[in-house]
């Protein structure tokens, strides 16, 4: 099978011509900038790039340093710490101030667990904490420097509204800092006093220039690598074996294993006699770095880059490895190799069943057969299970045998479709579909309907599973010259106004009969919608006379949208209809051209961009599994929206948005904004799922060190959109606001909409619904803020039983409906809204 062969074949291709250097400021960590250099061993420079971003995962969750450690497992699934646990009962301005011990103290719902880098807030009832145990982690390094005695102690640190300059820390741990302030300018120098494997104290020290007690706190991780060494270097004795053994140990705990491991070497070259009997840290380093290496070999299987594990596989030093990792690594490659042949066999028997089926089939069926055997891989020859259980039957005609590969890759696993007549009409419905789908006028849309009609594949159960399987119905532009692999710069048009610009950028071996998980990224003013690529995917970076990306987006395979929302003559998010229809507008555009799993799409941003994605989350929860909001505001419809993403008392885990948000303690917009109030309502209720991360002594910065764990987040099986709630109950003040899951107002009462620039939050009306028994099969509408109570239901089987009679009751008035399928309601929803796994099939006006 050709495809299969040139993945093969490509293995020894996979690698890009670098290697790593850990460089980088807290907001370039999670991407590669200041991270490449050029090296000598193509498997090394590879492993070394994929490795530096894997260590980054770890850093931004390790423990503090103080005496008694918990980590804690809450119901989402998520794991924090090791740090110290304490309650408080709301976020305060200093998240810092002495709290209680944690399960002390009554009245206090929130608990905050102390990390010495970021204080990460969370509910701390039993309904959420599942678990929290005494961390049993050994202590780690702690290296005091001699600034800690030219520390500044006096004076009150201002709020932060932005850093104006800072230079790379020297190879004494001090550097120059400049910022803006509440007070205006402020230039400083500010020393490490303190460095631990997961970050460093930096205070400001005593001079002549405005100075005054401020403890800021930065991941180790951001240090760049040399200067990191030449820091460690400076600060102990490197004429002491046992300092070089601490050096090896403070690596270690970093779980930066080629440091160690080099530093190592170093030591025992130095002190042959002193460390010989320490040459077996070699050897534990080797096993550690190869645990690291199988972990990434994992995570990238897991996110369909196959290429990229088989190459890392191909290359893994087996020759320092023990038995047991040899024999482990043999297993993976005899697991990827069975995998392969397993495929590769499977395409060859349906090509000798295709062969003898009559010549008018074959003609018909050609490129369709030709499509799965040039697309088909590891992923998608999942729908090829049907065939791959029967095609040793000899009992099955071949026509019976290739209408179950051929059904199985239309309509995904498990449909056992035998029937190659039914096959025939499905193929033809698809191609109707796409070009439905694909901007054709309403006079041909009304052609393809009645066509749809007399085709036997056109059923709704058909057509569901068509419309989820196939591919996305429009084709993305050519790559420009000079952009990353996969980047793509597109507009969308909106009527009465400029098209909306955007980007997209696509995880590495991109495959669009794949789905994968989405961010729309909004940045904040001043900045570019290439920022946020950067920021999730990592800095581009030249490899083979092109352009990638090596970040945390691109290792998990997600896909991330980005649009130029602001006008140019805005200064800040101003809580419009008109930006949400520019957003959204993207996300919709990018449905039909990439393959995104709209089940786990993400709204995120930084600064008024993550307002922007905070209110956009409350304003439309039925789109999104989750929201990470960095550096936001918190003001008007976010204040008054919190219903609209809490679970109800009946249904407790049925949880609509899971909420991320990011802040420094310093940032000093935060005095404009009511973050705090409305964090504290989310932690205070075991009804949210929400996490508020607030790192010490920081003002308002992107966080790109927090990264490696809003990515852990996001792929948590608990973070999945909510299709079907059984119950409705949100709140809504403006008039573009009245579609909620499967019920829409046509319109909005006047006086449930005041006006953003002249708000007034008692302008506010409710949405009240839910779903009856399935014996009842029925739906309640309570309370809907329309004139005339008029109402719109979008029903699907999941909702209702369309085989018999279906009662909606609209706030007391009844009507009993006998309704079916319709194919027209289901295509049209899909042109609309873009999204092909949740598809609406039937809609019912009262």
């Amino acid at each position: 099978m050709q495809p299969l062969k040139r993945f093969v074949s490509s293995l020894a291709d996979a690698s890009p011509a670098f290697s790593v250097d850990r460089s980088a400021e807290d907001d370039r960590s999670a991407s590669s900038e200041g991270w490449l250099s050029p090296a000598t061993s193509m498997g090394g420079r590879l492993w070394g790039l994929l490795l530096v971003v894997a260590f980054c995962s770890w850093t931004a969750s390790a423990p503090a340093l103080a005496q008694q450690q918990y980590t804690v497992e809450l119901r989402n699934g998520l794991r924090l710490g090791p740090g110290q646990v304490t309650a408080v009962a709301s976020i305060s301005t200093n998240s810092f101030q002495a709290g209680s011990p944690a399960g002390e103290v009554q009245g206090m719902p929130i608990q905050r667990l102390d990390n010495g880098v970021t204080a990460t807030y969370y509910n701390g009832s039993p309904m959420n904490v599942l678990a929290a145990r005494e961390s049993t982690i050994a202590s780690f390094e702690e290296i005091v420097f001699p600034s800690s005695m030219e520390v500044a102690t006096t004076g009150v640190a201002p709020a932060i509204l932005g850093v104006l300059g800072v230079s790379e820390f020297s190879k004494y741990g001090r550097r120059e800092y400049k910022l803006m302030t509440t007070r205006g300018p402020v230039s400083l120098t500010q020393g490490i006093t303190l460095l631990s494997p997961v970050f460093a104290k930096v205070e400001v020290l005593r001079s002549d220039a405005t100075q005054f007690a401020w403890d800021q706190r930065r991941t180790t991780s951001s240090i760049p690598a040399q200067t990191l060494r030449e820091i460690l270097m400076q600060v102990l004795d490197m004429s002491s074996s046992g300092d070089w053994l601490r050096m090896v140990r403070f690596y270690m705990q970093a779980e930066r294993y080629v440091e160690a491991r080099d530093v190592m070497e170093e030591a025992i070259r130095k002190f042959p006699l002193e460390l010989k009997d320490s040459r077996n840290l070699l050897t534990q380093l080797e096993q550690l770095l190869s645990q690291q290496k199988f972990n990434e070999i994992k995570l990238r299987r897991q996110a369909g880059q196959h290429k990229v594990a088989g190459h890392l596989l191909s290359i893994f030093p087996k020759d320092t490895l023990p038995l047991e990792t040899q024999v482990k690594l043999a297993d993976e490659l005899q697991t990827l190799q069975a995998q392969i042949r397993v495929v590769s066999e499977a395409t060859v028997a349906l090509q000798e069943k295709v062969a003898e089926l009559p010549e008018v089939e074959r003609t018909f069926l050609a490129p369709t057969v030709t499509e799965l055997l040039e697309e088909v891989n590891l992923e998608s020859a999942a729908r090829l299970a049907d065939f791959q259980r029967l095609r040793f039957d000899p009992d099955l005609p071949p026509e019976n045998i290739v209408a179950l590969a051929l059904g199985g890759w239309l309509l995904g696993p498990g449909e056992g479709l035998d029937n190659l007549a039914v096959v025939k009409s499905l193929i033809r419905v698809r191609e109707l579909v796409r070009e439905y789908l694909n901007g054709s006028s309403p006079a041909r849309r009304e052609e393809i309907l009645r066509q749809l009609q007399s085709e036997e594949g056109a059923q709704p159960q058909f057509l569901d599973k068509i419309l989820e399987v196939m591919k996305p119905p429009q084709s993305p532009p050519q790559v420009k010259d000079g952009d990353p692999e996969g980047m793509y710069r597109l507009s969308v048009p909106r009527p009465g106004g400029d098209p909306v610009q955007y980007v997209v950028q696509l995880p590495p071996e991109y495959d669009p009969n794949r789905k994968y998980p989405c961010v729309l990224a909004m940045t904040g003013r001043g900045m570019s919608p290439e920022f946020e690529l950067d920021w999730w995917c990592g800095q581009q970076v030249d490899w083979q006379d092109t352009q990638v990306r090596f970040g945390q987006a691109t290792r998990h395979g997600v896909i991330v949208v980005s649009p130029d929302w602001m006008l140019d003559r805005q200064t800040e998010y101003e809580y419009s209809e008109g930006e949400h229809d520019r957003m959204l507008a993207c996300l919709r555009d990018a449905f039909r051209k990439f393959s995104i799993d709209t089940d786990r799409v993400f709204v995120s941003g930084h600064y008024d961009g993550a307002t922007a994605a905070w209110d956009l989350a409350l304003s439309h929860p039925d789109l999104w599994a989750g929201a990470i909001m960095i550096s936001p505001g918190a003001d008007k419809y976010i204040v008054q929206y919190s219903e609209n993403i809490k679970a109800s008392r009946r249904l407790k885990d049925q949880i609509p948005v899971a909420t991320y948000i990011v802040y420094g303690d310093s940032d000093g917009t935060r005095a404009g904004s009511q973050l705090g109030t409305v964090g504290t309502r989310y932690l205070s209720s075991p009804l949210y799922d929400s996490m508020v991360v607030e790192y010490r002594g920081c003002g308002r910065e992107t966080f790109s060190s927090e990264l490696p764990k809003i990515s852990e987040w996001m792929v948590l099986s608990s973070h999945r959109r909510l299709r079907t709630p059984q119950v409705i109950d949100v709140t809504t003040m403006r008039s573009g606001d009245r579609f909620f899951y499967w019920l829409e107002a046509p319109q909005i009462i006047p006086t449930a909409t005041g006006n953003a620039y002249q708000f007034d939050p008692s302008a506010k009306a409710g949405f009240e619904a839910r779903l009856l028994a399935p014996t009842m099969n029925g739906i309640v509408v309570s309370k809907i803020p329309s004139p005339g109570n008029s109402t719109i239901v979008w029903l699907t089987p999941d909702m209702v039983d369309f085989s018999r009679t279906i009662t909606i009751n609209v706030q007391g008035d009844s009507s009993r409906l006998e309704l079916s399928p319709s194919i027209s309601v289901m295509l049209e929803d899909v042109r609309q809204r873009g999204d092909r796994m949740h598809v609406f099939w039937q809609r019912v006006a009262l």
